[in-house]
Protein backbone atom coordinates (compact mmCIF):
# COMPACT_ATOMS: atom_id res chain seq x y z
CA UNK A 1 0.00 0.00 0.00
CA UNK A 2 2.80 2.39 0.87
CA UNK A 3 4.55 1.55 -2.39
CA UNK A 4 1.41 2.53 -4.41
CA UNK A 5 1.09 5.73 -2.37
CA UNK A 6 4.70 6.59 -3.20
CA UNK A 7 4.04 5.93 -6.91
CA UNK A 8 1.03 8.26 -6.84
CA UNK A 9 3.05 10.98 -5.11
CA UNK A 10 5.82 10.57 -7.68
CA UNK A 11 3.31 10.81 -10.57
CA UNK A 12 1.72 13.93 -9.10
CA UNK A 13 5.12 15.51 -8.58
CA UNK A 14 6.14 14.64 -12.15
CA UNK A 15 2.93 16.14 -13.55
CA UNK A 16 3.44 19.27 -11.47
CA UNK A 17 7.00 19.68 -12.73
CA UNK A 18 5.94 19.14 -16.35
CA UNK A 19 3.13 21.69 -15.96
CA UNK A 20 5.53 24.21 -14.43
CA UNK A 21 7.90 23.72 -17.35
CA UNK A 22 5.20 24.03 -20.04
CA UNK A 23 3.38 27.12 -18.73
CA UNK A 24 6.29 29.48 -19.44
CA UNK A 25 6.53 28.02 -22.95
CA UNK A 26 2.93 29.07 -23.67
CA UNK A 27 3.61 32.56 -22.29
CA UNK A 28 6.74 32.72 -24.45
CA UNK A 29 4.79 31.59 -27.52
CA UNK A 30 2.24 34.38 -26.95
CA UNK A 31 4.99 36.99 -26.61
CA UNK A 32 7.34 35.69 -29.33
CA UNK A 33 7.88 38.20 -32.12
CA UNK A 34 6.88 37.30 -35.63
CA UNK A 35 7.27 39.26 -38.87
CA UNK A 36 3.83 38.13 -39.96
CA UNK A 37 1.12 35.61 -39.25
CA UNK A 38 -0.45 33.38 -41.88
CA UNK A 39 -4.20 33.55 -42.44
CA UNK A 40 -4.65 30.19 -40.71
CA UNK A 41 -2.60 31.39 -37.72
CA UNK A 42 -4.79 34.50 -37.48
CA UNK A 43 -7.95 32.39 -37.59
CA UNK A 44 -6.52 30.21 -34.79
CA UNK A 45 -5.52 33.29 -32.76
CA UNK A 46 -8.96 34.87 -33.09
CA UNK A 47 -10.76 31.64 -32.22
CA UNK A 48 -8.39 31.19 -29.27
CA UNK A 49 -9.47 34.62 -28.07
CA UNK A 50 -13.07 33.41 -27.95
CA UNK A 51 -14.38 34.73 -31.25
CA UNK A 52 -16.39 31.75 -32.48
CA UNK A 53 -17.46 32.89 -35.94
CA UNK A 54 -14.08 33.37 -37.62
CA UNK A 55 -13.56 32.34 -41.22
CA UNK A 56 -10.96 32.87 -43.91
CA UNK A 57 -12.99 34.03 -46.91
CA UNK A 58 -10.14 34.71 -49.31
CA UNK A 59 -6.35 34.96 -49.24
CA UNK A 60 -5.59 37.75 -46.79
CA UNK A 61 -9.26 38.22 -45.80
CA UNK A 62 -10.67 36.95 -42.52
CA UNK A 63 -14.26 37.56 -41.45
CA UNK A 64 -15.11 37.80 -37.76
CA UNK A 65 -18.75 37.95 -36.65
CA UNK A 66 -19.51 39.31 -33.20
CA UNK A 67 -23.05 39.88 -31.93
CA UNK A 68 -24.45 39.89 -35.46
CA UNK A 69 -21.87 42.39 -36.73
CA UNK A 70 -19.32 41.57 -39.39
CA UNK A 71 -15.73 42.72 -39.02
CA UNK A 72 -12.94 42.10 -41.51
CA UNK A 73 -9.29 41.49 -40.73
CA UNK A 74 -7.04 41.95 -43.75
CA UNK A 75 -3.63 40.30 -43.67
CA UNK A 76 -1.39 42.39 -45.91
CA UNK A 77 1.54 40.96 -47.89
CA UNK A 78 4.04 42.80 -45.67
CA UNK A 79 2.49 41.35 -42.48
CA UNK A 80 0.56 44.49 -41.52
CA UNK A 81 -2.99 43.88 -40.33
CA UNK A 82 -5.98 46.07 -41.16
CA UNK A 83 -9.27 45.88 -39.27
CA UNK A 84 -12.36 47.04 -41.19
CA UNK A 85 -15.99 47.69 -40.29
CA UNK A 86 -18.65 49.28 -42.51
CA UNK A 87 -22.20 50.43 -41.82
CA UNK A 88 -24.87 50.56 -44.52
CA UNK A 89 -28.24 52.26 -44.66
CA UNK A 90 -27.24 55.52 -43.03
CA UNK A 91 -26.66 59.03 -44.21
CA UNK A 92 -23.87 61.03 -42.64
CA UNK A 93 -21.92 64.03 -43.87
CA UNK A 94 -18.21 64.11 -44.55
CA UNK A 95 -18.06 66.96 -41.98
CA UNK A 96 -19.28 64.57 -39.30
CA UNK A 97 -16.77 61.93 -40.43
CA UNK A 98 -14.03 64.59 -40.26
CA UNK A 99 -15.20 65.42 -36.74
CA UNK A 100 -14.78 61.76 -35.76
CA UNK A 101 -11.26 61.72 -37.20
CA UNK A 102 -10.35 64.99 -35.45
CA UNK A 103 -11.49 63.83 -32.03
CA UNK A 104 -10.73 60.09 -31.96
CA UNK A 105 -7.49 58.13 -31.89
CA UNK A 106 -6.42 54.69 -33.07
CA UNK A 107 -8.78 54.48 -36.06
CA UNK A 108 -9.87 56.41 -39.11
CA UNK A 109 -13.28 56.85 -40.66
CA UNK A 110 -14.36 57.70 -44.18
CA UNK A 111 -17.30 57.44 -46.53
CA UNK A 112 -16.87 54.65 -49.08
CA UNK A 113 -17.91 54.84 -52.75
CA UNK A 114 -21.56 54.24 -51.72
CA UNK A 115 -21.28 57.00 -49.07
CA UNK A 116 -21.52 54.40 -46.30
CA UNK A 117 -19.42 55.09 -43.19
CA UNK A 118 -16.38 52.87 -42.69
CA UNK A 119 -13.99 52.52 -39.77
CA UNK A 120 -10.48 51.12 -40.19
CA UNK A 121 -7.37 50.63 -38.09
CA UNK A 122 -3.89 49.29 -38.84
CA UNK A 123 -1.40 47.24 -36.88
CA UNK A 124 2.05 47.61 -38.40
CA UNK A 125 4.27 44.55 -38.49
CA UNK A 126 7.58 46.35 -38.97
CA UNK A 127 8.30 46.22 -35.21
CA UNK A 128 7.19 42.60 -35.01
CA UNK A 129 3.87 41.03 -34.08
CA UNK A 130 2.89 38.92 -31.10
CA UNK A 131 -0.29 37.00 -30.43
CA UNK A 132 -0.95 39.41 -27.57
CA UNK A 133 -0.63 42.61 -29.60
CA UNK A 134 -2.82 41.17 -32.37
CA UNK A 135 -5.58 40.27 -29.91
CA UNK A 136 -5.31 43.61 -28.07
CA UNK A 137 -5.41 45.48 -31.39
CA UNK A 138 -8.61 43.71 -32.37
CA UNK A 139 -10.21 44.22 -28.93
CA UNK A 140 -9.49 47.95 -29.15
CA UNK A 141 -10.93 48.04 -32.67
CA UNK A 142 -14.14 46.30 -31.57
CA UNK A 143 -14.46 48.88 -28.78
CA UNK A 144 -13.90 51.70 -31.28
CA UNK A 145 -16.64 50.27 -33.48
CA UNK A 146 -19.09 50.48 -30.57
CA UNK A 147 -18.32 54.19 -30.16
CA UNK A 148 -18.41 54.68 -33.94
CA UNK A 149 -21.87 53.13 -34.17
CA UNK A 150 -23.13 55.45 -31.42
CA UNK A 151 -21.58 58.41 -33.26
CA UNK A 152 -23.22 57.41 -36.55
CA UNK A 153 -26.63 57.01 -34.89
CA UNK A 154 -26.29 60.48 -33.30
CA UNK A 155 -25.35 62.09 -36.62
CA UNK A 156 -27.51 60.06 -39.04
CA UNK A 157 -29.29 62.43 -41.44
CA UNK A 158 -31.61 59.83 -42.99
Amino acid sequence: MSHNGDKMKLRRMTLLIVACLLLPLQAFADSALSNRFSDSELVRIMKGEGYGAVKKIDDGSIRVKIDGRTYMLFNQDDGDLQAYYGIGGTSISYRDINSWNRTKRLSRAYLDSDRDPVLEADLLANGGLTVENVTEFFKVFVGSVEHFREFIIEHDDS
